[in-house]
């Protein structure tokens, strides 16, 4: 089996990334990228030094590692970006784990599988480590989904350098009811009120990526991957997309996942997709309900941009 590329991208967390660097070391990638964003501040300077010192001592099996550190903070929307560009410009494919993603043993064969197995299919964009339903019992040991997440994933060079973070199709796209080809009308509700209130927010387009890949996937007709069980364990309780710990966090793994039987068709498991919805996604809105408030009292007053650049100088 053809071993997969990783990246590896940091920044100012030495605690969770000793624990990504674990993981790593159990693993043994041959090849592996490191990326960390600019620093913002002189805590930030010291605590990236602090995380590459670790790089140096855990990366200590035979590898060829790659490093790229930015003299300016890009920020969580085009820092992981440029460190997907920069390491894919000589990769055709990639696994990638961000400082709070610690996968299991399993994970990185899953990965290397279904990248060479999938690697010319167009249909299929992104492979999920992340199965934030594993409750859900499944008839084969990975799915297609419109819901695969970026918790642990991998993706190849043909997929992401579609990547538009500026999301400049949207309007029309949205004009046309196009998601509501792809999902039921209430999710397809659900996204389309996400999607506008990210592409109308500078501030949101600025500070992630995520929403704008998935985006695109759903533009290009895509199709994501997700594993039967768990595979990746997300430690990111406190950060800047995050306040405390919540459902999504230190979810079990199963280390002993392997695929042995298939999926028997290429679509949407349209099922699981539907408890997903329900399980994951409302679960997540209902817990967002005050901040959404909050920020429309500010928009109001047109204290918003002043409030959020405030707070996130002191982060």
């Amino acid at each position: 089996m053809l071993e997969s590329p990783v990246l590896l991208i940091t920044f100012n967390r030495p605690e969770t990334t000793l624990e990504v660097l674990k993981a790593l070391r159990i693993a043994k990638p041959k090849i592996l990228y490191v990326f960390s964003d600019g620093p913002r501040n002189r805590e930030d300077s010291l605590l990236r030094d602090k995380v590459q010192s670790l790089v140096d001592e855990y990366v200590n099996w035979d590898c060829k590692l790659y490093r790229k550190l930015m003299d300016k903070n890009l920020g969580c929307g085009p820092g992981p970006v440029q460190a997907m560009q920069w390491a894919l410009e000589n990769e055709d494919r990639i696994i990638i784990l961000e400082d709070d993603c610690v996968p299991s043993p399993a994970f990185f064969p899953y990965c290397n599988y279904l990248l060479e197995k999938y690697l010319n299919d167009e249909r299929i964009w992104i492979i999920s480590g992340d199965n934030a339903c594993p409750e859900y019992m499944l008839t084969s040991d990975y799915i297609f989904t419109h819901y695969a997440h970026s918790w642990g994933w991998a993706t190849w060079k043909r997929c992401f350098e579609k990547i538009d973070i500026q999301m400049k199709g949207w309007p029309e796209f949205r004009d046309r009811k196009m998601l509501y080809s792809i999902l039921p009308k209430k999710e397809a509700h659900f996204f389309e009120q996400r999607y506008d209130n990210i592409f109308k927010d500078e501030n949101s387009m600025n500070h992630i990526w995520d929403f704008q890949f998935g985006f695109c996937i759903r533009a290009n007709g895509g199709l994501g991957i997700m594993p039967r069980s768990n595979l990746i364990k997300n430690i990111g309780y406190i950060g800047t997309h995050s306040e405390k710990k919540s459902f999504c966090h230190d979810r079990a793994v199963d280390d002993n996942y392997k695929i042995v039987t298939e999926p028997l068709f290429i679509v949407a498991d349209y099922l699981h997709d539907r408890y997903h919805f329900k399980h994951h996604w409302k679960k997540m809105k209902s817990g967002s309900g005050i901040k959404s408030k909050i920020k429309k009292v500010l928009k109001i007053f047109g204290l918003y941009n002043f409030v959020y650049k405030r707070i996130y100088s002191l982060l």
